[in-house]
């Protein structure tokens, strides 16, 4: 969640309409007794970090500190109880004091890939030998889309005129699983060195199903 409110920042809703989205998003732990109170509480913490605090976040975390919500699952004689204590203590007393400027958030970077599935993807290397990637899916998450591939057992100095033959890899990683696929995912648009991929326009079926 607080990630989740960063990058809503990030991407340029304000402070309010990123929590009402987060609020919709959450809406069953919301009504969860367990949960609620870790909800407010991180949302609390991170608007404050971020110089957006509300005034109702604050007043719901608030409640759940001074009512012990969040303290309700605790023993209340164990030395746990006495260090979250302390901790929501401390929490409280940052909340409750002049929080800082509002800082800007960067826009959270978002991979795209737009290979098919089957696609053969030559890749450069510095050397300047080839090998062969086989598209076999791709992975979404919060960093956005990136491809799963497997290693085509060939490598040369040009490209092949022919792919019918060829296999899959396989790593000499020891055990019943050897490792086959392989994620391209990046951090930032420089990372992937584009200039030296090429999508071959061939397709080719692999052996197992993505992993992803």
């Amino acid at each position: 969640m607080r990630d989740s409110y960063r990058d809503l920042i990030g991407d340029g809703l304000k402070g309010a309409e990123a929590t009402k989205r987060l609020l919709n998003e959450w809406s069953a732990s919301l009504n969860d007794p367990d949960e609620f109170p870790v909800f407010w509480l991180a949302l609390a913490a991170t608007q404050w970090k971020c110089g957006r605090l509300e005034s109702h976040v604050l007043h719901q975390a608030l409640n759940v500190i001074d009512n012990g919500w969040e303290l309700a699952g605790w023993h209340t004689n164990s030395t746990d109880f006495t260090k979250r204590k302390v901790v929501l203590d401390k929490l409280r007393a940052e909340l409750t004091s002049p929080q800082p400027a509002e800082k800007r958030i960067s826009k959270r970077f978002r991979d795209t890939n737009d290979w098919q599935v089957g696609d053969l993807v030559a890749y450069r290397m510095q050397s300047g030998r080839f090998v062969i990637l086989l598209t076999v899916g791709h992975h979404t998450d919060r960093g956005g889309t990136c491809p799963i591939c497997e290693l085509v057992d060939w490598t040369g100095e040009q490209l092949p005129s022919s792919f019918e033959s060829f296999e899959i890899r396989k790593s000499n990683r020891l055990g019943p699983m050897p490792m086959t696929q392989f994620k391209i995912g990046r951090t930032a648009a420089r990372e992937r060195p584009d200039d030296r991929l090429q999508v071959l326009g061939v397709k080719m079926k692999s052996t197992q199903k993505s992993a992803g």
